[in-house]
């Protein structure tokens, strides 16, 4: 795990908590995801870039050059979708969260650009 760039008042330091938890529980599948990520936050914090490499974790502030995944919304809403239960990488629809979770994605107040197979192995790799 490596913390990059920062900008003042970004979450990078946050975000880096979260993954190096999940990879740290999870190195199997952590060690199988090749991808840049970028979380964009509507509140106005930077960027958060996140590169699975194959011998490291980046997480930095700023913009991602090519990203596999960007995924944005409210800080809030991006915390609840990684704190909900999951089923198989997707928010679990038996659950209370998990459907209110899935409503905001139908919503668009969580919007995502990429590769959905791709955000269902990042959610199993970092869910808390």
């Amino acid at each position: 795990m490596r913390l990059g760039s920062l900008s003042q008042g970004g979450l990078a330091p946050a975000i880096l908590a979260i993954v190096e938890r999940g990879v740290s529980r999870r190195p199997a599948l952590a060690s199988g995801v090749r991808a840049e990520v970028q979380l964009d936050f509507d509140e106005g914090y930077p960027p958060v870039r996140v590169v699975f490499a194959s011998q490291h974790v980046l997480v930095e502030d700023g913009v991602a050059t090519a990203p596999d995944l960007r995924v944005s919304g409210a800080l809030p809403d991006l915390v609840s979708l990684m704190m909900t239960p999951h089923l198989g990488g997707l928010p679990n629809p038996i659950a209370a969260r998990g459907r209110a979770a899935l409503g905001m994605i139908v919503l668009r107040r969580v919007r995502i650009q990429g590769r959905l197979g791709l955000l269902r192995r990042l959610l199993r790799v970092i869910a808390v």
